[in-house]
C-alpha cells in the first residue's frame, strides 16, 4: 500500500474516480489516499500529477473519511 495525495485540485475527483474503479481506496483528511502500488499506473496513463507520502501515515481510524469495498 502506498499513500498519495493529488495534487491537482481539478483532477482530484477524476483521479479518485479511477483509483476507486481499480481496487481497494482508504480516504483520509486532507486529500489522503492509500492505494495499493498497482493502481498508481491508472493515474499516470491519465497524466493525473501525484506525490507519494511516507508510510505508515500518522493518523487514527477516527480520521477516516471513507472507504470503498475491495
Amino acid at each position: 500500500m502506498v499513500g498519495i495525495r493529488i495534487k491537482n485540485p481539478e483532477q482530484r475527483a477524476e483521479g479518485f474516480m479511477l483509483l476507486v474503479r481499480q481496487g481497494k481506496v482508504r480516504a483520509w483528511r486532507g486529500e489522503i489516499y492509500v492505494v495499493r502500488e498497482g493502481s498508481l499506473a491508472v493515474l499516470e496513463a491519465h497524466n493525473i500529477s501525484y506525490e507519494r507520502l511516507p508510510l505508515p501515515l500518522q493518523l487514527s481510524e477516527a480520521d477516516v473519511e471513507r472507504d470503498t469495498l475491495v
